[in-house]
């Protein structure tokens, strides 16, 4: 063993497990807001101004965990990839002494 390898298995299950929670994270605000719709009439002024600002705040936040977590990939994806090649070419390197 070198002390240095590299594991691709975790990286897409912590990947795919960041994908899933920013879903679930979706799906809650889009269940409180329909729940919250049978109220929301009821809501006057201010109160009704904040909501409608938290919940787009929310929804935006959402956005940007989606961006964050796709240029993440994107970051993995290059890591690995930059990895598998230099991998490669110092195995060659190796076997061109031998």
């Amino acid at each position: 063993m070198n002390g240095f390898d590299i594991n691709y298995g975790p990286v897409e299950d912590a990947k795919g497990m960041l994908r899933t929670q920013t879903e679930a994270v979706a799906r809650q605000i889009e269940e409180l807001d329909a729940q919250m719709q049978a109220v929301r009439s009821d809501l006057e002024g201010a109160t009704a101004e904040n909501y409608d600002a938290k919940v787009k705040s929310w929804r935006m936040n959402v956005e940007d965990m989606r961006v964050l977590l796709a240029k993440a990939e994107i970051a993995l994806g290059q890591i690995a990839q930059n990895y598998s090649t230099t991998d490669n070419r110092e195995a060659m390197n190796w076997s061109a002494l031998m």
